[in-house]
């Protein structure tokens, strides 16, 4: 019998089978929404790694972007010098990275952002901005009125205007969003159940180390004085003599049936698929495929596309609001798809070629000093078919 099958009926579901699921996994999603009498919360939940994990990811690459701020759209795009509010948005001196990753766990752990608007500038824009933590904040509408007020733990209300909540799954007739975490309680209690057994399958004594053999029944005290002897060498590391005819045998189990490896590696997978596409991935727990260069940058655009935006776009909404329209605030996603030299030099030429970029403006991404003559597009045109070119390349732009 394996331990598959021993956990399952230890968990009461004997040998049935489930129809999409393995037994084991069935078992512990149907049992442990609660982990030992409590309710699966983002704070239980923290007890997996892979949700940890994966918050981590969200926070970590969302405050290593750089922010940048801009006037207008499209050709007529200018970038501004980074206004105060996004160098330190809540005045605290922790700066613009500390503000996102604290925005960004609170998307990622709690599905809702309160944002406390402190102070304001003459214009009625928000000057000074805190994070709240969602868990400390309630909405409190004004019976009378309807108005949405807010009451944070162990202070007075603060009017509605003063509080820009972000939800990341909205519910239509609900002023809080829903929690990514409470929405799958079941799957993220059944990962830290299959790593709590596995932990406990040997130290509570839940399968027998070893094996003693005797040609001739003992009794009972006799069992007993062979037992202790063994174990007291075991622990001590000890030589152990045993009386004559009594041998000894190590009872072997499986390391992927005593540590419940498959089990926890389902789990893993779908607790990091609970915040979006692409973060199985990144955190390694998909296998079976070739990883390569080139299935890297995928990922890395998949995991952009599909997952972070979600995160980092209301993050940017909140701090555009901060600004003089038609003035907004950009995260730069640039810095999570990183290239290697070579393919990096290739787009530059490319951009190149179409008038895209200046010299000094690829000149400055590489961390290199401007060039005087590197101020206009320096477009490289397709050699001519006629005769008096063949062979030439003419230059446009800069002179040489």
């Amino acid at each position: 019998m394996s331990a598959w099958t021993r956990m399952a009926g230890w968990l009461g579901f004997g040998q049935q089978r489930a129809a999409q699921l393995d037994p084991l996994v069935a078992a512990l999603t149907s049992r442990y929404a609660n982990i030992g009498g409590t309710p699966v919360n983002p704070d239980s939940a923290a007890r997996k790694v892979a949700v940890g994990s994966t918050i981590r990811l969200i926070t970590n690459t969302g405050r290593t972007m750089p922010i940048h701020a801009f006037k207008g759209t499209g050709g007529e795009t200018q970038e501004l010098a980074t206004p105060r509010i996004l160098d330190d948005p809540d005045g605290t001196g922790r700066g613009i990275d500390d503000w996102v990753a604290q925005a960004l766990w609170s998307l990622a752990a709690r599905g809702n952002l309160m944002v406390h608007v402190l102070t304001m500038d003459g214009f009625g824009r928000p000057e000074t901005i805190e994070v709240m933590h969602p868990d400390l904040i309630v909405p409190d509408p004004d019976p009378t009125t309807g108005e949405l007020w807010w009451r944070p733990a162990g202070g007075p209300r603060i009017p509605g205007r003063r509080v820009i909540h972000v939800r990341l799954f909205p519910v239509p007739g609900q002023v809080l969003g829903l929690s990514p975490i409470e929405q799958h309680a079941a799957a993220i209690g059944a990962g830290i159940a299959a790593e709590k057994f596995g932990s406990d399958f040997f130290g509570s004594g839940g399968h027998p180390t070893a094996l003693l053999k005797s040609p001739s029944p003992l009794t009972q005290p006799q069992a007993d004085v062979v037992k202790s002897k063994f174990r007291i060498a075991a622990e001590s590391r000890e030589p152990v003599l045993l009386p004559d005819g009594i041998t000894y045998e190590q009872i072997q189990v499986k390391p992927n049936e005593s540590q419940f490896l498959d089990a926890q590696g389902y789990s893993s997978a779908e607790c990091a698929r609970i915040f979006g596409p692409g973060f199985a991935e990144a955190l390694g727990y998909e296998t079976g495929g070739t990883y390569t260069y080139a299935n890297a940058v995928d990922s890395d655009v998949k995991l952009l596309k599909y997952s972070l935006d979600a995160y980092l776009t209301p993050i940017e909404r909140v701090l555009s609001r901060c600004l003089p329209k038609p003035h907004y605030a950009k995260l730069s996603r640039d810095s999570l798809l990183r290239m290697n030299p070579l393919d990096r030099h290739r787009i530059y030429e490319i951009r190149s070629r179409i008038g895209m970029d200046t010299p000094n403006v690829q000149l400055a991404l590489e961390d290199r000093p401007p060039v005087a003559w590197g101020d206009k597009p320096y477009v490289v045109q397709k050699p001519s078919t006629s005769t008096s070119t063949s062979g030439a390349e003419s230059q446009t732009g800069a002179e040489k």
